[in-house]
């Protein structure tokens, strides 16, 4: 098999673009990249709404130069936290992106409420004990 001709996954491709970003910006904030990226990627596709000035305009002009979408790097950012099981059919190409990110987030609000119910029922359970 050929593997200069096989697509890299967006893990693959995400490592390589946070490589390049501080090798060209040493001073950036990784842990805070998807924040930024985030008003980057909504300033790409509504310009009227946003305004991006400084170290994000800067950061921009460098995605654009580097033939990056905004927005994709961002989607990347936030595939990079879904589970790993979710992570694993994507690689496996089982769900698309926009179904990896609403099972993230049904899990995510799911165990929210779960925990709620039951630190409900632990404070009711203590009040019937009074």
């Amino acid at each position: 098999m050929n593997t200069r001709n096989m697509p890299k996954d967006f893990i693959e491709k995400l490592k390589t673009l946070k490589e390049k970003l501080i090798e060209r910006f040493p001073e950036i904030d990784v842990p805070n990249l998807c924040k930024m990226m985030a008003k980057i990627a909504h300033f790409h596709y509504n310009r009227r709404k946003f305004m991006v000035t400084g170290f994000e305009r800067e950061l921009y002009n460098w995605l654009i130069e580097n033939s990056y979408n905004p927005y994709t790097v961002y989607r990347w950012l936030l595939l990079e936290k879904v589970p790993d099981d979710i992570r694993f059919q994507l690689r496996q190409n089982y769900i698309s992106q926009k179904k990896a990110f609403s099972e993230a987030f049904k899990r995510r609000h799911e165990t929210d409420s779960v925990l709620a119910v039951s630190i409900k029922e632990i404070g009711l359970n203590l009040i019937r004990r009074m």
